[in-house]
């Protein structure tokens, strides 16, 4: 009789178990009916929270890339101490700009040669054309006529592809800008070499004694 009575009782526990477990997911699935987005908020919340983290990171990574390219190698010739010189890294190129046209314009700036402006420059075969505005032509002294010869000579040098370069305005070369003859292309003057701003012959290093 003891044992049998034992028996009754572990299975109305059990019984009863069952009962409020049933009960429990009654409630649940009312609950879940009558608020159907209930059930979703938590995961939702944990897919769309790390997609937005994700998604900012890349895009900025990828934005300076887009306006600007970097040229720490080129140099924006200045006068300096009456000579000219290497003066300033040139820094971003804006983009679509060509870099040899960008670097013109910052040394026609560099030389306060007021408005002229640089459209483009070709080559062909190691001659640059630079294509500017006619301002380009205004009087010059001796002295600021050849500081921008030679600007340009070393601004075109700092190109390994360029070799030469001439000057044209709305599609006519011009043959001087005061006193220099610019009819024959004027050779550039790479990064350490000196040359006279009237020569167009590329002057050799000189050697150490």
């Amino acid at each position: 009789m003891p044992k049998r009575n034992n028996k009754n009782s572990g299975g109305k526990g059990i019984l009863i178990l069952m009962c409020v477990s049933l009960m429990g997911a009654g409630v649940f699935a009312a609950y879940v009916k009558f608020a159907p987005g209930a059930a979703h908020v938590a995961a939702v919340d944990r897919i769309q929270e790390p997609d937005v983290k994700i998604d900012s990171r890349r895009i900025e990574r990828s934005a300076p890339s887009k306006s600007t390219t970097q040229t720490d190698s080129l140099f924006v010739p200045a006068v300096v101490n009456n000579e000219v010189k290497l003066n300033s890294s040139l820094g971003e190129v804006p983009e679509g700009t060509k870099p040899e046209t960008y670097l013109v314009n910052q040394t026609l700036a560099s030389l306060m040669i007021d408005k002229a402006k640089v459209l483009d420059i070709t080559t062909n075969g190691g001659l640059a054309m630079i294509h500017c505005t006619p301002e380009i032509q205004k009087g010059y002294g001796t002295m600021e006529e050849g500081n921008l010869i030679k600007a340009l000579s070393m601004a075109l040098g700092q190109f390994k592809t360029i070799k030469n370069f001439q000057i044209e305005v709305e599609g006519h070369t011009v043959e001087s800008l005061g006193n220099i003859d610019l009819t024959t292309p004027v050779n550039v003057i790479r990064p350490g070499e000196k040359q006279d701003s009237n020569s167009s012959e590329e002057s050799t290093p000189p050697k150490p004694n």
